[in-house]
């Protein structure tokens, strides 16, 4: 598959800003990318959490539907629950403590992203290049996307 064509895996900061602010727009107006996107379970449960009204609810409730027509709702199974927490001991080995309950959930949707080979779009940047050096370090490979190069 070419790069144009690759799968992507959106954060849920992407969604929640395409929520509240309709952008990036590509999220929902640009087909060919949306067909593109792997949703996983997590991420629909954190956009769940953070709904504000009835329009938005029923937004991820076509978001999810629209992807499990389409066979990308994914979720993480058994090892990669286990694999985020050993990814989380092995960090406080290295780098020193940090919250698991702040840090877990972004990790299976890592974890999702490098499973299906898909570039990982967040806002959220700078925590993801720190795990991208801890799934080289275990042989996996997480690949990020900037925001900035799809839009343009």
């Amino acid at each position: 598959m070419s790069a144009r064509h690759h799968r992507l895996l959106l954060d849920t900061s992407i969604y929640i800003r395409y929520l509240r602010d309709g952008v990036p727009a590509w999220v929902a107006d640009d087909h060919a990318i949306v067909e593109r996107c792997v949703l996983t379970w997590v991420v629909a449960a954190e956009l769940y959490a953070g709904t504000r009204n009835a329009d938005e609810k029923r937004w991820i409730d076509d978001l999810c539907r629209w992807h499990q027509a389409l066979g990308t709702l994914s979720h993480p199974g058994p090892k990669s629950w286990l694999e985020a927490g050993l990814l989380i001991g092995r960090y406080r080995r290295i780098y020193g403590d940090l919250r698991m309950a702040d840090h877990f959930r972004d990790l299976l949707i890592a974890l999702e992203a490098s499973r299906h080979d898909a570039t990982f779009f967040t806002e959220n940047t700078d925590d993801f290049v720190r795990w991208r050096k801890l799934f080289r370090s275990t042989g996996r490979t997480l690949k990020l996307g900037n925001l900035q190069e799809m839009s343009d």
